[in-house]
């Protein structure tokens, strides 16, 4: 299509110049102007039209290239906003661009850390022997040029009734990773009810989203 345009095109533009040199030839030589001015008005007639079906054919192309864009671009967010709004289970990784991570642990199988803050007696720090939870993530560096490690602070907990636990300043595990490197952290919750009375948890991690059944 794009080839005939161009050759109507050119053909027009040839009969527009020669038309136009025989009628000056006729008109300076007083001989008929009729069939001349047919040449030169259909050699127009033929540009005017090669030129706007180019342009129609120009203006496609690009309308094309721009819903490819944008389809292609739909899909991209489509398949963030699908991946930012599912909810993982325990030993289910989240994945982005940057970064990744996994719940692994949410239960009472303290470490000696854990232990520790159970048996201890700074009311802040205290982990309850009750209502306490470990909580251990996996995180990795995808592609961040900073190290990464995800701070207790930007987590978020809360029981089966929607309440929110208390997330207790200890962090165990404080190694910042480079990029294509894993990690371990660990950090304790109090919840506000006994955990055995407890059938799950749900932790947010920015617009992250888990939801960890407790085996009791």
């Amino acid at each position: 299509m794009d080839l005939f345009v161009s050759i109507l095109t050119l053909v027009g533009v040839v009969a527009l110049i020669v038309g136009l040199i025989w009628l000056i030839i006729n008109l300076a030589r007083k001989k008929p102007l009729r069939v001349p001015g047919i040449v030169s008005a259909a050699g127009a007639l033929l540009v005017i039209v090669g030129s706007l079906a180019i342009t129609a054919i120009e203006q496609q192309q690009v309308n094309t290239t721009e819903d490819t864009t944008y389809s292609a671009e739909s899909e991209s967010s489509s398949e963030s906003a699908s991946s930012e709004s599912k909810v993982y289970g325990l030993n289910e990784q989240y994945k982005n661009d940057m970064y990744g991570l996994k719940i692994t642990q949410a239960d009472q199988n303290f470490d000696d850390h854990g232990m520790s803050l159970v048996n201890g007696d700074i009311p802040t720090l205290k982990v309850s022997q009750q209502n306490g939870i470990q909580i251990t993530v996996d995180y990795e560096n995808i592609d961040s040029s900073e190290g990464f490690l995800p701070s207790i602070w930007n987590f978020k907990v809360y029981d089966d009734d929607g309440k929110t636990g208390e997330i207790i300043n200890q962090q165990e595990g404080q190694d910042e990773v480079s990029k294509g490197h894993t990690g371990t952290t660990h950090f304790w919750v109090n919840l506000q009810k006994p955990y055995a009375d407890t059938k799950y948890i749900e932790i947010e991690y920015g617009d992250i989203q888990f939801k960890i059944n407790l085996n009791h």
